[in-house]
């Protein structure tokens, strides 16, 4: 339905959740091109560094599950505004704080905020597409990649220019809180009326539904891999010959590109190719590109296998996590909370894992075993996506 023909608020509410996912992505990706100075001001080596960015982890794999019962209780909206306004908050801090451990503890909380502003926001980003009756996830996911995209850009301009990261972290998220203020009043109350928190129900309920387990394995094996591209890039492009500061946080920016490319265009590719066809090729040529980051060891080699890692994956979490809040229409935020939980698990300990194995062997033996986790993908995916394709949003 063209959106002249729908009432205005949907319209402005579309577009709130649009701008929250682009804070999202943007905030994350300011933090992204600051990780190698981060590690240099505390000395860190590669497991050491590793396990500092595991606290994040840990943070949001405790608060995702809650973050859904708190979304059936008091309502999407609610649970987005606290912690879009927490994540640009604690960002902002984050580079300021005087000591290793005062840092790591800005970090767990973190994680907690950021692992519940990302179920809150696909779980009304659900609701929003409900409404309109036609596929729109994608678009959404696509304003969280040109977040990443504009977030890592602007890093590599700012740092070019010699600001400093505490300085270009502070002028950043202060913008995106300006933005999150200004959207929240836009966003669609609860349908029904919120559940008080003193309800006999429990916070944490786990979806029986064994179809949104099997999407949860496809999204901690996709987000394995895109949390490695957020967290070691950086330091991928920064150990190559003629690479500098700038053509570090380029590789990240190459992934958000492509991955905004093709997400702003993937509810008609969707539509076009089918959900299997689309999760089997886009895994294919995400593996292809981490292939080539890994026989090209030159900073144009990287960026560019790093670009192919977005377009591949561009359209794959989208359509996992819509069809997770179709796949449990009773309580999405629950069946979402799951498959994020499991996702962003994968999402979070991706970048551990691979600071354990660059320090154990090498880096390029790490991307090598997400060309493997990948090619797990490739052989599954289509026929669990099958199960779910009389779940459709026309």
């Amino acid at each position: 339905m063209p959106e002249k023909k729908l009432p205005p608020r949907l319209v402005k509410a579309r577009r709130a959740v649009a701008l929250v996912f682009f804070v999202n992505g943007a905030s994350f990706a300011s933090w992204v091109p600051h990780i190698p100075w981060f590690q240099q001001r505390f000395d860190l080596d590669e497991s050491e560094l590793g396990l500092t960015l595991l606290i994040i982890a840990i943070g949001a794999i405790l608060a995702m599950p809650v973050a859904g019962g708190l979304v059936e209780k008091i309502g999407s909206k609610r649970v987005i505004a606290f912690t879009s306004i927490c994540v640009c908050v604690l960002l902002a801090l984050l580079l300021l704080m005087p000591t290793y451990w005062a840092t790591m503890i800005v970090l767990f909380l973190f994680g907690m905020v950021n692992g519940s502003m990302d179920v809150s926001m696909n779980a009304h980003g659900v609701l929003v597409e409900r409404k309109y009756r036609t596929a729109i996830m994608s678009s959404f996911h696509g304003l969280f990649s040109l977040g990443g995209l504009v977030g890592a850009g602007v890093a590599s301009g700012l740092l070019a220019l010699g600001l400093t990261p505490p300085q270009h972290m502070l002028l950043v998220l202060a913008l995106l809180l300006i933005t999150v203020l200004l959207v929240l009043r836009h966003l669609l109350p609860p349908e029904i009326k919120p559940q008080t928190l003193s309800d006999k129900k429990p916070l944490l309920v786990l979806p029986s539904q064994q179809i949104v387990w099997f999407l949860a394995s496809l999204g901690f094996f996709i987000l394995m891999v895109e949390g490695a591209m957020a967290d070691w890039t950086a330091i991928h492009i920064s150990s190559l010959p003629t690479a500098t500061p700038a053509l570090a946080a380029l590789g990240y920016a190459a992934f958000s590109l492509t991955m905004a490319s093709g997400r702003l265009l993937g509810d008609r590719i969707i539509r076009t190719m089918g959900r299997p066809v689309v999760i089997q090729w886009g895994s294919s040529i995400a593996a292809i590109g981490l292939l080539v980051v890994v026989l090209v060891q030159l900073p144009v080699g990287a960026i560019i296998g790093f670009g192919l890692v977005g377009i591949g994956l561009s359209n794959v979490i989208p359509i996992i996590f819509s069809s997770a809040g179709y796949a449990n229409p009773d309580e999405p935020g629950r069946g979402i909370a799951a498959v994020t939980t499991m996702g962003y698990f994968g999402f979070l300990i991706g970048p551990p894992m691979i600071g354990f194995i660059a320090d154990g062997f090498s880096l390029n033996i790490a991307w090598v075993m997400l060309v493997v986790a990948l090619g797990l993908v490739v052989a599954i995916a289509p026929r669990i996506i099958r199960k779910i394709s009389s779940v459709k949003v026309s």
